[in-house]
């Protein structure tokens, strides 16, 4: 009887361990599906709202324009979200634009108004852009920093009291890539 025991706890723990594999990639291909899905629809509301930017624009500019380089439309995949955002600028500053905007339990798409806008006071000074403040949709607010690395945003916030880190790439448009 020992020796069946011998036997069948290895196949038992084995099939166990065959059945959480099977689990885990079932549930890495529902994410992937998920964030292919969000894409598709970040993609339509851009087209929609026709917020194309020619990234080739934006990116040459002389010394005095430098920091407008982050001007554009940025995306953001996360493990804890997926979004579209835009940054803009206004006189010496700044913003960032909601266009799209999910969690997996909220879905934002942008209104083109007002209530878009998430982020403040960025300027570029001295080769660096300053501390902003980011608004969250839960009414708290982060101080945040800027940094670029060709079409990669680095951010770095403080989210309850630990450093927490970003990269928004640039997205891309196929016209822009024949250009």
């Amino acid at each position: 009887m020992n020796r069946h025991l011998l036997v069948i706890i290895p196949l038992l723990f084995l099939t166990i361990y065959s059945c959480k594999g099977e689990a885990e990639r079932a549930k890495e291909q529902m994410i992937e599906h998920t964030i292919s899905e969000m894409k598709a629809e970040a993609d339509t509301v851009l087209k929609g709202n026709q917020y194309k930017y020619n990234v080739n624009n934006t990116t040459k500019t002389d010394n005095s324009k430098k920091g407008d380089s982050i001007i554009g439309v940025w995306e953001v995949k996360t493990q804890y979200y997926m979004a579209v955002y835009e940054i803009v600028k206004y006189k010496s500053e700044y913003f960032g634009k909601i266009h799209y905007y999910n969690d997996g339990k909220t879905e934002y798409k942008g209104k083109n108004s007002k209530d878009d806008y998430f982020l403040e006071d960025v300027r570029y000074v001295n080769g660096k852009y300053t501390i902003g403040k980011m608004h969250m949709p839960d009414g708290s607010n982060y101080q945040v920093k800027f940094s670029l690395k060709k079409d990669e945003l680095n951010i770095l916030m403080t989210v309850d009291g630990h450093p927490y880190k970003e990269i928004w790439k640039r997205k891309k448009y196929k016209s822009d890539e024949t250009e």
